[in-house]
């Protein structure tokens, strides 16, 4: 800093040599050319001391001295000495005092001081400077450039359009004059961007828009790794493309915007003066990612990115305000998902922090009012103090009143507005308040017309409006008005797809309530939005998470169901219970659909089919030992989010190319319902080898729906209470299972209670009804139960009678097996053309055995296996790694699991067998292993057909399932943990009837259901043998 000042103070010492020396008239053009160098040198330096302290009197220097003394003096001192100067001579001196710099002094003393004659004086000297710079002139360009950019200024200042197209008339010249080749080309072409991008902003042109992006990808090529103004063209074109899918919806720009943002933060590193302003941008494009995918952790990184960039704006700062709106409308939106009221307080106090920031005439005071406004109401909704939702309506008017016609943000305020007087109407019961609502409801919804992504919010807002004067008048004109906003809110498809969901679902419910002919369209649209609502996540994980969350909507198949079943469609409602259940298997068993006909027609589709889906495949199975578990250690490093940003924006691309391989397939003769929800008569030969028994649960009703091969399917409606009813036997169950070790006793007599109570109320009536068409005893059954039912064991219920004073159970008069899906067991009958045996040969078995000090009986087990039988090999102790279990996976058509399991309640993609040391098979292993030889697998391991409790009951994820899904075709599994003294009985027995009936009918996996029937009741007659022993273990599949 000392030599800067030094400099300047030599500066005028400088000068007046320089004069004296060069403004002769005998002096030769280099000479001139010298004294402008040195002058601009002087300039430059006072300018940048300006720069470096924001000291006022530097600027103030800088302006008098190259205002008033560099040019009145000068010219005084000229005259004094050698009289007129000549044309030549006038024109060297005037570049001593270059107009354009005077006006960058003038521009910045406006930045400062916000005084308009600043920028007025600016916009003069650029002009002249353009005078000066004729065409053909190398500066030509620049001053085109810099008189462009004081225009636009004035323009954000103004609003005067003119002012606007002005500018981007002379960006568009200065381009011409910057070619390809040229050094600042690329400046003219973000500085243009920047301007057609504004027009956007004012008029809607989507033309303007897709400009503006063609421009800044054209910038920021010409601006490659290393080059010093990437950064700011990384940013630019991520606020275009975010803003591109803020009026399309498409997540691809989203995610786009979000890599770039990243990006351009990593070339901002702390200290760099644009940090704070790519922290606040990326911020925010990834809390509107989490505003589309529910995702937490953008949610947290969000908060965390504003809280980053508000240090970085200290008091004083003019962008200080923003980021204290924009953390508290991030601790807010955490408010609304986690109901912790510290977040809705600070929100409330940073938004008041903000709106002081922001006094009347600041251009954003109508956002902060909003945002307060807003805050305040949530408030009111948790405490009921009346002051906040009075003081709620006066914000929202006073941001009202600063939206006017013509106000990008006015149908957010009249919206806003409309719902906090609907709010207070419901508390006070005036009809004025109801009725402004609902004006102000429509006058928002004409601001966003079909193509707008907030039509289907502002639809659904007015739709509950209208609704509650329904409810309020019993006009049935206004029932029809509010159903009819939903539809076509539900229908909109350039909105968000959750939203979509969540109208569809609001349609649905009132559409039933009042028995409206729309029911059953409605529920039909929102199961195919809930499958649609996967897309958007890339890995099974954040599939999962969506799912299971409270907007999971976990019993929409069976509400849908259970109207269907109201209204004589039972066939229908099997079709929407398999569409809405087990949405993650159904999802990843469409990537791996057979090929061979499509090949016989088109193998070249056939293939892009099959790459497309195995990267799709791949991407949704990826391992959490990636992106996620570096999450995990460290969510605030870059690394690890960018994976994730990465891998959304490539699931957002193969799945469009999918969607478009998908449609060219279904245009195939032969082809037309290529991977569409399959309808009743696919699904009915699940049942070809025995009913099927669909267990429903939904809040409306619970029913029993019998799949048969040869018929329309049966229902039994179950009685009224049985919904309520079942979430205590799971809870009793569970209960009981806890005290399987303290207090044995205790555990047998709960979970007789509740296998009494499923004969009592279920399964007899299965029962009798099979007996009714005729399905005779041993026979086989599937049972398919939903949601919470998926974890009681139905095939155990009774006592269903007492012969002998021996308790007999439904096991005993039938094989019962399980199946998660119609689909699942359809996939497991199969026929494998990789696979053939000869009937007499023997499967290659694969034994996987742990034993420690818990699981002592282990070796027991496997030794019982492998006596005797040669096609048997085993991976013992330290043999058993993940790595080896993998590999041998591939070679072997059946499986033996003995070894502990494991249940994650919280990642049920981490349900895992444990392995030598610290190695784990995890369900995600299992699934990402396609196995085209398997066929039977028993899972002698804790758990292994249990599920943990997460709430997503109705995707069946388990071990087992995964087994089922990867290629197994039947699944030996245990519902809870098992005990380890039955396993060398078990396996023996079940293994010596897998192998000793020659004769029958049933060749390989498909003994294993009677194997398990016939050795469970070996089981049940040994001495001490507790009822959780044996109903424990379990067949799924085929």
């Amino acid at each position: 800093m000392e030599n800067l000042e030094q400099l300047i103070a030599r500066g005028w010492d400088v000068l007046n040599r320089c004069l004296r020396v060069f403004l002769c008239r005998l002096a030769p053009p280099n000479t001139f050319a010298a004294a402008a160098a040195s002058l601009n040198s002087y300039a430059a330096a006072v300018f940048t001391l300006f720069q470096q302290t924001v000291r006022i009197d530097n600027l103030k220097q800088s302006i008098s001295l190259f205002h008033d003394a560099q040019m009145e003096k000068c010219l005084q001192f000229v005259a004094r000495n050698w009289g007129e100067l000549s044309p030549r001579q006038h024109g060297f001196l005037y570049r001593l005092a270059p107009s354009e710099f005077l006006a960058a002094i003038a521009f910045t003393r406006f930045e400062q001081s916000s005084r308009m004659e600043d920028l007025e004086e600016a916009i003069v000297l650029h002009r002249d400077a353009l005078e000066l710079h004729p065409p053909g002139h190398t500066d030509r360009s620049s001053s085109f450039n810099n008189l462009a950019n004081a225009v636009l200024t004035r323009f954000e200042q103004t609003g005067r359009m003119e002012d606007l197209e002005e500018s981007i008339s002379l960006h568009r010249d200065a381009l011409e004059l910057r070619p390809p080749g040229n050094t600042d080309r690329s400046s003219s072409l973000n500085n243009l961007a920047v301007g057609v991008q504004t027009r956007f902003e004012q008029t809607g042109r989507m033309e303007d828009l897709e400009e503006a992006i063609v421009l800044h990808r054209d910038a920021l090529e010409l601006r490659p790794p290393g080059h010093t103004l990437r950064s700011g063209s990384l940013n630019n074109l991520a606020g275009a493309v975010r803003t591109r899918f803020e009026q399309t919806g498409r997540m691809e720009d989203l995610e786009e915007a979000i890599v770039l943002h990243r990006d351009a933060l990593e070339l901002r590193p702390p200290g760099h003066p644009d940090r704070s302003m790519s922290l606040n941008n990326f911020a925010n494009a990834v809390q509107t990612r989490f505003e589309q995918t529910g995702r937490m952790e953008d949610l947290e990184e969000s908060i965390s990115l504003h809280r980053d960039a508000l240090e970085l704006r200290p008091p004083g700062n003019t962008d200080r305000s923003s980021s204290l709106n924009n953390l508290a409308v991030g601790v807010q939106t955490r408010f609304e998902q986690t109901g912790r009221m510290e977040d809705l307080e600070e929100a409330i106090v940073l938004h008041r922090d903000a709106l002081e920031l922001r006094p009347p005439g600041h251009p954003d005071r109508s956002s902060s009012l909003n945002n307060l406004a807003i805050a305040v109401r949530t408030r009111f909704e948790k405490s009921g103090r009346m002051e906040d939702l009075e003081e709620a309506i006066v914000l929202h008017r006073d941001a009202l009143e600063l939206r006017p016609p013509g106000h990008p943000d006015r149908s957010s305020s009249l919206n806003n507005l409309a719902v906090a007087v609907r709010t207070r109407f419901e508390k006070s019961s005036r009809v004025e308040d109801l009725e402004e609502a609902i004006v102000l409801h429509r006058d928002a919804l004409e601001l966003r017309p079909p193509g707008h992504p907030d039509r289907s919010s502002s639809l659904n807002n007015l739709a509950i409006a209208v609704q509650t004067r329904f409810e309020e008048s019993g006009r049935v004109e206004d029932l029809e008005e509010s159903l009819r906003y939903r539809e076509e809110g539900a229908d909109h498809v350039f909105s968000n797809t959750l939203t979509r969901l969540l109208i569809a679902v609001q349609w649905a419910a009132l559409a039933r309530s009042q028995r409206h002919a729309s029911t059953l369209k409605a529920y039909r649209l929102a199961l195919s939005l809930l499958e649609s609502s996967l897309v958007i996540s890339p890995t099974v994980q954040m599939q999962h998470k969506i799912l299971s969350g409270k907007n999971g909507y976990p019993t929409l198949a069976s509400d849908a169901a259970s109207y269907a079943i109201e209204n004589g469609e039972v066939a229908q409602a099997v079709e929407m219970l398999e569409q809405g259940r087990a949405l993650i298997w159904s999802q990843l068993r469409g990537l791996r659909t057979p090929m061979d006909r499509l090949a016989e027609v088109n193998e070249g589709l056939a293939v892009r089919f099959l790459t497309t889906s195995r990267e799709l495949e791949s991407l949704a199975t990826s391992s959490e030992s990636k992106p996620f578990a570096l999450l995990a250690q460290d969510s605030t490093t870059g690394a690890s989010q960018k994976l994730v940003d990465e891998m959304y924006a490539r699931k957002r691309r193969l799945a469009s190319q999918l969607e478009d391989i998908v449609t060219e397939i279904r245009a195939t003769s032969g082809f037309e319902d290529f991977l569409r929800a399959r309808r009743f008569s696919v699904l009915q030969e699940a049942a070809v080898e025995g009913p099927v028994i669909i267990i429903s649960d939904s809040k409306h009703r619970s029913d029993v729906l019998i799949v048969l091969n040869d018929r329309p399917p049966v229902s039994i409606e179950l009685d009224s209470n049985f919904s309520l009813d079942s979430i205590d036997l799971f809870g009793d169950l569970k209960l009981a299972l806890q005290k399987v070790q303290t207090e044995p006793n205790v555990c047998d007599a709960g979970i007789r209670d509740v296998l009494e109570s499923l004969w009592n109320r279920v399964v007899s009536r299965v029962v009798e009804k099979l007996d009714e068409l005729g399905i005779e005893k041993q026979t086989r059954i599937w049972w398919c139960p939903t949601s919470y039912l998926s974890a009681l064991p139905f095939h155990a219920a009774g006592p269903i009678r007492v012969v002998d004073g021996i308790r007999q159970y439904v096991s005993d008069d039938y094989v019962s097996s399980y199946t998660p899906t119609l689909t699942a067991l359809v996939n497991a009958r199969e026929s494998k053309p990789e696979i053939r045996r000869h009937d007499n040969e023997r499967p290659r078995l694969l034994v996987v055995a742990l034993s420690d000090k818990s699981l002592p009986s282990v070796e027991e087990e496997y030794r019982a296996i492998q006596e005797n039988r040669d096609f048997v090999r085993c991976l013992v102790g330290e043999q058993a790694t993940r790595e080896a279990v993998i590999d041998k996976f591939r070679d072997h058509d059946w499986v033996h699991f003995a070894c502990h399991g494991h249940l994650n309640h919280e990642q049920p993609f981490l349900h895992a067998f444990q392995l030598f040391g610290e190695d784990r098979l995890t369900l995600l292993d299992i699934i990402q292993s396609n196995l085209p030889n398997a066929e039977f697998a028993f899972l002698s391991a804790c758990h292994s057909a249990g599920q943990g409790l997460d709430g997503a009951f109705g995707e069946v994820l388990h071990l087992s399932a995964a087994m089922q899904f990867s290629g197994f075709r039947s699944v030996i599994g245990t519902m809870w943990a098992m005990a380890d003294i039955d396993g060398p009985f078990v396996t023996k027995r079940f293994y010596r009837h897998m192998f000793a009936k020659e004769d029958s009918p049933e060749l390989g996996y498909k003994r294993s259901a009677r194997a398990l029937r016939e050795t469970i009741q070996r089981l049940r007659k040994r001495q001490g043998i507790t009822v959780e022993r044996w109903v424990n273990l379990i067949h799924i599949g085929a």
